[in-house]
């Protein structure tokens, strides 16, 4: 979609007088690399793309696309895999330059601006022996993940990263700057616990920490032969697992131990005694032994580090759903599903445990819709060629028939689809038409609309 240069130009006179970061136009060099998308599938075209340095920039910024009558996309760490970071004919809002996390050891207590990414947060609250439930890979933007879910290595002990959320700065779609917390303007606050980035931009997250230092980490790595036991061990131990035990196995292509097999890759996190660690991981170990163990005592900063950054510009199509259980049958349909996956592509399957502290909040406490699931299994495809576009969208596309059955909804995060009725599904009814009350109060213009969109209601 090619960009209307003279409005554009217009846009880009009117920001340059009030906006004091980067202003960058569709004929500036830095505005394709500006633009690029996480999802190489996804082809994006602002308006002009700006970077704020303050609160201030992107109060500036949303009062002018306002005054243009234009929509905002926003750029957090920039993961989105359906390419909502970048909208078409947008102001872009880009916050890669608010990226301060500050820590109040005494409250426990981080203070972390919009564009920070995880790696930002683990290396300033680590420095206090402190933590919080966070992104799995380090370049995983805060925004995206806070605003929609946070399922990490601390799920079951200290619940999803948005209950750990206590207050937010938000910038309206009218350019207003408001505090919002369980105490103030408490709707908005209940929304942008899981109704992601629809109510304004948010500048600022102050999150709740948690002291961990050492725990018990690493990978456990299966033959794929072994993966249904394995899986079956998951799924029977998960229930009765202790809150500070969080494994996550996938289905993945691995090079471990010189095996560049299909495999079973489980990432092991258990805040626990360090003497207990052998004993509530023994289910997967005795369900088949595995190929490789990195387990052992690790700082908290070491097990967030085991996964390597995810690489912009290749092809991706992520899809998968909330179960409220593992059956046999559809366990061994996964594996055999995965094992037909082409080796020119990188395909996996997630398997990520909702236990504990996630599970015991009560389900119209935030505005995330999966209380009551206790697996989210997610299908991954990541490939190059376009040639096999059609092959991989397939299957995922068949990975997530086999898991609908057992449904709950779907987990947005990981959602590449951005069909109305999968963002509906994703709450449920109930949550859905309040959090749509919320939007027509915050952004009665979809103004924000860049996103797994709530609409306004109609009037």
């Amino acid at each position: 979609m090619a960009v209307d240069v003279p409005s554009a130009r217009r846009l880009l006179e009117k920001l340059e007088q009030v906006h004091r970061g980067p202003v960058i136009g569709p004929l500036d060099r830095r505005f394709d690399s500006a633009r690029q998308t996480f999802n190489a599938l996804t082809e994006r075209h602002p308006m002009v793309v700006v970077r704020p340095v303050d609160t201030a920039d992107v109060v500036a910024a949303v009062r002018c696309a306002a005054d243009l009558g234009l929509p905002i996309s926003v750029r957090g760490g920039g993961h989105s895999v359906a390419g909502h970071s970048v909208g078409d004919r947008s102001l872009m809002v880009d916050l890669r330059l608010l990226r301060e996390v500050s820590v109040d050891p005494s409250a426990r207590r981080a203070t972390v601006q919009g564009g920070a990414c995880w790696y930002d947060v683990d290396a300033r609250t680590q420095g206090f022996e402190l933590a919080m439930p966070g992104g799995t890979y380090g370049d995983t933007g805060v925004g995206g993940l806070t605003l929609t879910g946070g399922i990490g290595h601390l799920t079951g002990l200290y619940g999803m990263t948005l209950d750990n959320l206590v207050a937010a700065e938000l910038v309206t779609a009218s350019g207003e700057v408001v505090r919002t917390s369980q105490a103030n303007e408490p709707e908005v606050f209940w929304a942008i616990r899981g109704g992601g980035g629809n109510f304004g931009v948010v500048t600022e997250f102050v999150f709740d920490l948690h002291p961990v230092q050492v725990v018990t980490g690493g990978l456990l790595v299966h033959r794929l032969e072994d993966a249904p036991a394995v899986l079956r061990a998951f799924a029977d131990m998960t229930p009765l697992a202790p809150d500070e035990l969080t494994c996550m196995p996938q289905l993945m292509p691995t090079a471990l131990a010189g095996d560049p097999r299909q495999a079973l890759v489980t990432s092991v996190a258990f805040a626990g005694p360090l003497g207990d660690a052998a004993t509530v991981i023994r289910p997967l170990v005795e369900a088949a032994e595995p190929i490789l163990s990195t387990v052992g005592p690790m700082v908290y900063q070491q097990l967030q580090g085991m996964f390597e950054a995810m690489p912009f510009g290749l092809r991706n199509y992520w899809t998968g759903r909330f179960v409220k259980e593992l059956p046999d049958g559809l366990v061994e349909s996964l594996v055999e599903h995965h094992a037909t996956s082409p080796a020119e592509s990188y395909n996996a399957m997630l398997f990520e445990p909702f236990h504990g502290a996630a599970a015991r909040v009560d389900a119209l406490e935030t505005a995330f819709g999966h209380r009551d699931a206790r697996f989210n299994v997610t299908a991954f495809t990541v490939w190059e060629d376009e040639l096999l576009d059609n092959y991989e969208l397939q299957w995922a596309a068949t990975a997530r028939g086999m898991l609908t059955p057992f449904s709950t909804g779907g987990y947005l995060n990981y959602a590449t689809d951005d069909a109305p009725e999968t963002v509906s599904g994703a709450f449920g009814p109930e949550i859905f038409q309040r959090l749509q009350a919320v939007k027509s109060v915050w952004d009665p213009g979809n103004t924000f609309r860049f996103n797994h969109n709530i609409p306004p209601r109609a009037p």
